[in-house]
């Protein structure tokens, strides 16, 4: 047993803390006793040094105090924290969590933008910005539209340039793959660059949606038995990449004639780069050194 001077009681030595300084090895005051004096005493300094502390609030079981907007809430909204060993709970609620987030980053990187920029990209607003200036505020793939979205390649991580929304997604639609654009290339120019390799027809699925029908109809004119003709003469696959199963119509969008069944990367693709093969060849050019077409179509033809 020992005796605290603060509570004046006597206690077992497991109740005061560790104190290599003392001649018993532990500390004047027990643990209670120890945690109100040094409350106390980190109010005093805190005081000193013109800073406020936040006093604790009790909240009832289940509940949580947030700081920020001075509520007492479920503990359902607040976030998972691992970090924190008291209840494993975020300090805020979850809007408040956002606004702090928010605040922190552009506090500490300037703006919310450019720690997106850093994080996703490793990049800042002003490299952003210098990157398309070099390319007059334009797309660098179409030089058309204005560059707004950074695109980086998905294997190294490099930033290439500033493209418009369209030709990113369309990029991202063909994985890079410069055959496929190639290849979606000369489909739009209706090249017939598969004519002498024999195609291995793929799978048909058997189900059909029940509004497929009306659909076709409705939108191209056609029948279901008329597409699976198309389908068939193409050999069960994409007219363009001459890969995957077609699942789509393709038609123009000027003039609304119906060209072939596309597979959906192809089609969306396309369809991105404005039905444009313009694009779709800048595109290619713009992630490979320039290179003649008819060089690249004897690549796609015979490789």
């Amino acid at each position: 047993m020992k005796w605290c001077p603060d509570c004046g009681e006597a206690k077992a030595v497991s109740e005061f803390g560790l104190n290599k300084r003392m001649p018993d090895g532990r500390a004047r005051y027990c643990k209670a006793c120890f945690g109100v004096r040094s409350k106390k005493s980190y109010r005093k300094r805190a005081a000193e040094q013109g800073r406020s502390v936040r006093e604790r609030v009790e909240a009832p079981e289940g509940h949580k105090y947030c700081p920020r907007c001075q509520e007492i809430k479920p503990t359902a909204e607040f976030g998972r924290n691992r970090s924190d060993k008291s209840d494993g709970l975020t300090s805020y609620c979850k809007p408040c969590h956002t606004l702090v987030g928010r605040e922190n980053r552009v506090k500490n990187h300037g703006s919310e933008r450019n720690y997106k920029l850093k994080y996703l990209y490793g990049i800042t607003e002003d490299d952003y910005e210098r990157m398309l200036a070099q390319q007059g505020g334009l797309c660098a793939v179409c030089r058309e539209n204005a560059g707004t979205h950074v695109d980086h390649c998905h294997s190294t991580g490099r930033v290439r340039g500033i493209l418009c929304f369209n030709c990113n997604n369309g990029l991202g639609h063909f994985r890079d793959d410069l055959t496929g654009l190639a290849l979606a290339a000369a489909y739009l120019w209706d090249v017939e660059v598969w004519a002498d390799r024999p195609a291995v027809p793929g799978p048909r699925r058997a189900e059909v949606a029940p509004t497929r029908s009306s659909h076709l109809s409705q939108r191209y004119g056609l029948r279901h038995a008329d597409v699976e003709r198309m389908i068939e003469a193409q050999s069960g696959l994409c007219a363009a990449c001459w890969e995957r199963e077609p699942e789509h119509v393709d038609h123009c969008h000027g003039t609304g004639e119906v060209r072939k069944a596309l597979c959906l990367p192809c089609n969306t693709g396309i369809g991105q780069f404005r039905d444009d093969a313009r694009f779709v060849w800048r595109a290619l050019e713009y992630l490979a050194p320039p290179i003649a077409w008819e060089d690249y179509l004897a690549l796609v033809t015979h490789g």
